[in-house]
């Protein structure tokens, strides 16, 4: 007897198991399915997460490059205003004639030298108010360098170092007048100074505009040495200005 019911409670068991599973399926199926859509929620919200992160990295990543290359860009064109600024201020002070009204001038490229080997004469771009037929002076940093002659229909300076410049002059504070001819890339001989004027070394010498080449009073050299010649005076002059490094010319005449 005893064995017999031994025998059976495996089976009430599993009666009672199987009761309950029909009983409990529909709680176990509402909670199954709450937690899948719990989880299903979780990743989509993770994976939009994720989504966003990543949109907005790309997006941060590509505004950086962008904000970097504008950043080039400005640099870039600030140097070159900072350059221009500084090319501008040289100009301004290269001119040097700002008293006399009845003179123009006006800044002039060089192009390059108009003979191998010779750094006096150097070919000009071309300008408003160039003659074919009359010399204008040529001013750098306020100083006279040298003057502008046509050639081959073309403006050329002759810079103070070539013999072919000349201009009139005056010498010291007795304005002894005399003639500026060329000589080497830093000194001009003065000729043609009356003998009886006295004129010494350390003179100043400027032009004295009678050529109506320079305006008067235009910074030329120091004079450095006198020698007497036959009824006149040479002296030779010092010059203020550079005439190596012409890269603009200051053109100018009177109008």
């Amino acid at each position: 007897m005893r064995r017999q019911i031994l025998a059976r409670i495996p089976l009430l068991l599993g009666a009672l198991l199987l009761g309950a599973l029909v009983y409990l399926t529909p709680f176990l199926r509402e909670a199954i399915a709450m937690l899948a859509t719990t989880v299903q929620d979780s990743f989509v919200d993770f994976r939009s997460g994720v989504q966003e992160g990543l949109d907005a990295y790309f997006k941060q990543a590509e505004t950086i490059a962008r904000l970097k290359a504008r950043e080039k860009r400005l640099t870039v064109a600030l140097t070159r205003c900072k350059a221009d600024a500084a090319a501008y201020r040289a100009l301004r002070r290269g001119g040097g004639v700002q008293d006399d009204t009845n003179v123009t001038a006006i800044p002039v490229r060089a192009l390059g030298y108009a003979r191998p080997g010779n750094f006096q004469r150097i070919w000009l771009e071309p300008f408003a108010g160039f003659s074919p037929v009359r010399d204008r002076g040529a001013l750098r940093n306020g100083k006279a360098v040298g003057i502008v002659v046509p050639e081959k229909g073309r403006p050329m300076v002759l810079l103070a170092g070539d013999p072919a410049c000349s201009f009139a002059v005056y010498v010291g504070k007795v304005r002894a007048p005399g003639i500026a001819m060329g000589k080497d890339a830093k000194h001009m001989t003065v000729k043609y100074i009356p003998e009886w004027m006295r004129i010494a070394v350390g003179d100043m010498v400027v032009t004295s505009g009678l050529d109506r080449i320079f305006p008067p009073g235009m910074p030329v050299g120091k004079v450095i040495g006198i020698r007497k010649m036959q009824g006149f005076k040479n002296a030779e002059i010092e010059l203020f200005g550079d005439t190596l490094h012409p890269d603009f010319i200051w053109v100018v005449w009177r109008g």
